[in-house]
């Protein structure tokens, strides 16, 4: 039989060739892809052994002061976390000796923290460089241990606020069960302050991240992509009615001592300046805290963990002589023209009260100049416990006020009920109502209700609920929402007021007035001085000086009150220092501080000026900032606002 030769012709091998190259390059081509170029990830893939779900922890919002300064913002950090059923004794070994710790505390960690066995639990916040580069080099090693972005809280470098800002730490058993499901160990939460105050707004809402995890439990890549994941909303930011500045020179002015220093905007209750001394750098509470370093703070014979503009308590001295005055007049005790003969000191039940000088016959407007105690002694057994107790109670002493600082609970404004269950009814000391006319005795106050006091008579006669925060900002609907507080109309006619601001305008700007301390040319001020006897003044303590004061005198933008523990007369070393922040807020000029010289002293020599304001500050202090855009750093989502600063 003939063979057909044409079936393996020259062209028909070729084309079977070719064929068969190009399968082969095919197959080639596609090993190549699957071992070379992609074959890290598929073995990646291979090596997953399932879903793990990752808390993404939404950025803490920013709190401003008045300007629109940021003066707590967040910074990167990183965490340690580690998945209980994955992380294994060599694991924790190695990691210990990374973070400085021992394995104990670890272990110690995981069960504190831990959820369940499944869920990565973060046991340490804010490694350092070089922490974090030893766990990135390592990491193939640690099993069960991942490293997490976070942030942490940074504060402005030049003022310390920290009785107004508090801080911010990990969340305790309690605090868990009182806050509800949205906590878990290890999170962060306001501990004190602002940060506790407005928790709810500054927090803001988790987010979760869905990732395929290998047979460490280690991250290999996202699920599906990331279209699982929940993306957190970040916390609301937060605008304060604070003066950064003022704040800043307030808390100079007042760093020799141990007092307080409240500065409010008579006209609305804001908070201009709030300080307590001494203080403590809030830098110590953001990140680890050591057991020493927070030893030193807490064990410090100054108490500087102790708000003494709100939590402290004090008798209000010759301060008090303001609200007698007016109660007197209003309820027609006196007039404006009774006179009240002073001879240097006063007699009543067998025992006799001293007055600082002679002061002849007076009416009530150079008794407030002149600090008259014999007027005021006289006044307050005129005025009885009842009528004493009902204007006390209209000015808010011997409550708390209720605003957004927390407040001590120990002022006691007297009543007839607290002297009869102090003493029994019918045996009270004779004494009695003439210490409480001159603001001693069982009256104790706080700087807080009395700069809130001293507003009230500033602006004519409306109290205001004083406030740190005035409004909040939601980033994500980009809205501004103002906070609304309390205001009271006092019902005290304006002749009453107008004499008892005379008064004070002559304390500070007449000759005789206790008050010269805080005079200036440029701006009239009207004050009031105290100084008041100390607990444990028997035995050598010195009094307690007070000034309280407005500005300008006809049309009032800021009140004050200045406390100084234990120094002697509220005229020289608390009158000073007003006038020094009241120039400052109403000027932006500063009567510059000799470190080495007492800061009253009014020596002009030393630091120059610190804190330059920007342009158009002064123009804004009545409403609330524009919001400013958030800076974020590429590809971490962190939110790093330029913090404030003076210089």
């Amino acid at each position: 039989m003939e063979t057909d030769r044409s079936f393996g012709s020259s062209n028909r091998k070729r084309a079977f060739l070719i064929l068969t190259t190009a399968i082969f390059s095919i197959f080639t081509a596609r090993l190549v892809q699957l071992q070379l170029i992609q074959g890290s990830e598929y073995r990646s893939r291979s090596e997953a052994q399932g879903i793990k779900q990752n808390v993404i922890e939404p950025i803490r919002g920013t709190i401003y002061d008045r300007y629109g300064h940021a003066i707590v913002a967040n910074i990167p950090s990183y965490s340690v976390l580690v998945t209980p059923n994955r992380v294994t004794s060599i694991s924790k070994a190695l990691l210990a000796g990374i973070l400085g710790t021992d394995t104990a505390t670890i272990n110690d960690r995981i069960k504190q923290y831990k959820i369940n066995d499944y869920s990565p639990v973060r046991i340490w916040r804010d490694v350092d460089r070089q922490q974090w580069a030893k766990l990135n080099e390592y990491h193939t090693e640690l099993e069960g241990v991942d490293l997490g972005e976070d942030t942490k809280r940074a504060y402005a470098p030049d003022i310390r606020a920290s009785h107004i800002l508090g801080y911010t730490k990990e969340i305790s058993k309690e605090e868990i069960q009182k806050y509800g499901d949205y906590y878990a160990p290890g999170d962060v939460v306001g501990k004190s302050g602002l940060e506790n105050k407005y928790e709810d707004f500054l927090r803001g809402l988790k987010g979760y991240e869905f990732v395929a995890v290998n047979n460490k439990g280690q991250k290999v890549n996202s699920f599906n992509g990331g279209k699982n994941d929940v993306m957190p909303t970040n916390g609301f930011d937060l605008y304060l009615g604070l003066d950064g500045g003022l704040q800043e020179y307030a808390e100079q002015l007042l760093k020799p001592y141990h007092g307080a220093v409240v500065a409010m905007d008579p006209n609305n209750g804001e908070i201009l300046a709030m300080v307590s001394a001494p203080d403590y750098d809030p830098n110590v509470f953001s990140g680890p805290t050591t057991k020493a370093e927070y030893d030193a703070i807490a064990n410090d014979p100054g108490k500087p963990l102790l708000n003494r503009a709100t939590q402290a308590i004090y008798p209000p001295g010759s301060t008090w002589k303001i609200l007698m005055s007016i109660a007197g007049l209003k309820e027609g005790l006196i007039k404006p023209n009774t006179l009240v003969t002073c001879p240097g000191s006063f007699s009543y039940g067998g025992n006799t009260w001293k007055c600082d000088a002679t002061h002849g016959t007076i009416a009530v407007r150079k008794a407030i100049q002149a600090s008259c105690d014999v007027f005021f002694y006289r006044l307050g057994l005129a005025m009885g416990i009842d009528t004493y107790h009902k204007y006390g109670k209209l000015f808010h002493f011997g409550e708390q006020l209720g605003s957004d600082v927390f407040e001590g609970i120990g002022t006691n404004l007297p009543s007839r009920e607290y002297y009869d269950k102090l003493f029994g009814q019918g045996k009270w000391p004779k004494g009695v109502m003439v210490n409480l006319g001159i603001g001693q005795g069982e009256l104790t106050v706080n700087p807080l209700q009395l700069a809130a006091y001293c507003a009230a008579v500033a602006n004519g006669g409306t109290w205001y609920q004083p406030h740190l925060a005035r409004a909040n900002r939601n980033i994500q609907l980009g809205t501004v929402e103002k906070f609304d507080y309390k205001s009271e109309d006092l019902h005290i006619p304006h002749d009453i007021l107008d004499i008892v601001r005379g008064g004070m305008f002559d304390v500070v700007n007449v000759p005789g007035g206790t008050g010269g301390g805080a005079r200036l040319d440029s701006i009239l001020i009207a004050g009031k001085t105290g100084t008041a006897q100390a607990p444990g003044h028997k035995q050598g303590a010195k009094d307690h000086a007070w000034f309280i004061c407005f500005a300008p005198f006809d049309k009032p933008q800021i009140a004050l009150c200045v406390l100084v523990e234990n120094v002697g007369f509220g005229g020289t070393y608390s009158a000073p220092i007003a006038r020094k922040l009241v120039r400052y807020y109403l000027t932006r000029q500063k009567e510059a501080i000799d470190v080495q010289a007492d800061p009253n002293s009014g020596n002009d020599q030393g630091l120059p000026s610190v804190a330059a304001p920007r342009a158009g500050d002064q123009n804004r202090r009545d409403s609330v900032p524009p919001a400013p855009a958030p800076v974020k750093r590429q590809g971490d989502g962190i939110h790093r606002q330029a913090m404030y600063r003076h210089r």
